[in-house]
């Protein structure tokens, strides 16, 4: 199994134009992801993301026995996208573990991944890849909190498969539900994009929930990529991948240390100890209202990224401290 690099990867579904990653990494991405597979065109996204110190996560299905496997080598591959939902699409184990082969034997120098629908899953995908992806996007119909839920699920069922130890990353909703067919298409359409509060809190209660990188779904909205079609909502998503990529520094190099002081749900908390100093965050997992606990209202604890320490944290809320050992 190739080892990657420990890094939290910050990455974008749909990324087509070359054109683009200028603006993307600007808006704090590391990589991205396309459903592309012509090769040239593969060639040209990955030569303009080597430019901009970014890495690719492309389908490796129409590379493979062609001159293009040899230039592979030199691109800055994140992992090698095996398969989009397995489980959604039925397929079976044994046809996964063969493209994972074939991809392996084809790329020995790359990882591959896989994206799983939802955290629990009929047939054991867990352990087939170098690395684990789920995507889940309730907004909004479903509970804000499933999204970390399933992360943690899928980071059970690895665990259960002995790949705890490998990497899982998430994907959080950056899209409207009215914009995608529906299943039942008699049903009343629901759907609307997320907030800039309900991404944020999706990123981080799956950073707490398991996920070791995250991916957004998706640039392209309405067959143009976000932020020509609707800048307000590409405004949305880039406040968070900011924020993120400065905060993934601490991700990256921190030592997980021991909380403060000790939450009960529905807060959430975890810290990372770096240069000196202890970085918690703090979530309100709870669609109401809840007190912030006495200890943290101390000024020794300095509210990070222009957020507030409020006497009452606002549901799904995100509080990041930092503070001396």
């Amino acid at each position: 199994m190739p080892l990657l690099g420990w890094t939290f990867p910050l990455c974008l579904y749909s990324v087509n134009n070359p054109k683009d990653l200028k603006l993307i990494k600007k808006a704090g991405f590391s990589c991205i992801q396309t459903y592309q597979t012509d090769p040239e065109k593969l060639e040209a996204l990955a030569l303009e993301a080597k430019k901009w110190d970014m890495q690719v996560v492309f389908y490796p299905n129409k590379l493979r026995n062609t001159p293009y496997a040899q230039k592979a080598q030199q691109w800055p591959i994140l992992a090698w996208y095996l398969v989009d939902e397995p489980d959604v699409h039925k397929w079976a184990r044994q046809k996964v573990v063969a493209l994972h082969q074939q991809t392996q034997q084809a790329f020995p120098y790359h990882s591959t991944v896989l994206v799983i629908s939802q955290g629990k899953t009929a047939i054991p995908f867990y352990d087939i890849p170098d690395v684990m992806m789920v995507d889940w996007y309730p907004v909004p119909h479903l509970a804000l909190t499933s999204f970390g839920d399933n992360v943690a699920w899928t980071k059970q069922g690895m665990t259960e498969r002995d790949a705890g130890n490998r990497p899982l990353w998430g994907v959080v909703q950056i899209f409207d539900w009215k914009n995608f067919k529906q299943h039942r298409p008699d049903n009343d359409r629901i759907g609307r994009f997320p907030t800039e509060d309900e991404i944020r809190f999706m990123s981080y209660h799956g950073i707490l929930s398991g996920a070791t990188g995250l991916f957004y779904f998706t640039f392209n909205h309405q067959g143009k990529p976000l932020p020509k079609s609707a800048p307000e909502y590409w405004k949305r998503v880039t406040a968070v991948t900011k924020e993120l990529a400065k905060f993934k520094e601490i991700l990256e190099n921190g030592t997980p240390a021991a909380n403060p002081i000790s939450v009960e749900t529905p807060l959430m908390m975890q810290t990372w100890q770096y240069k000196g100093y202890l970085y918690s965050v703090v979530l309100n997992t709870s669609n109401q209202s809840h007190p912030l606990p006495t200890t943290l209202k101390d000024k020794s604890f300095k509210a990070l990224y222009g957020r507030n320490k409020e006497d009452l944290l606002p549901p799904y809320y995100v509080l990041i401290l930092k503070h001396k050992q």
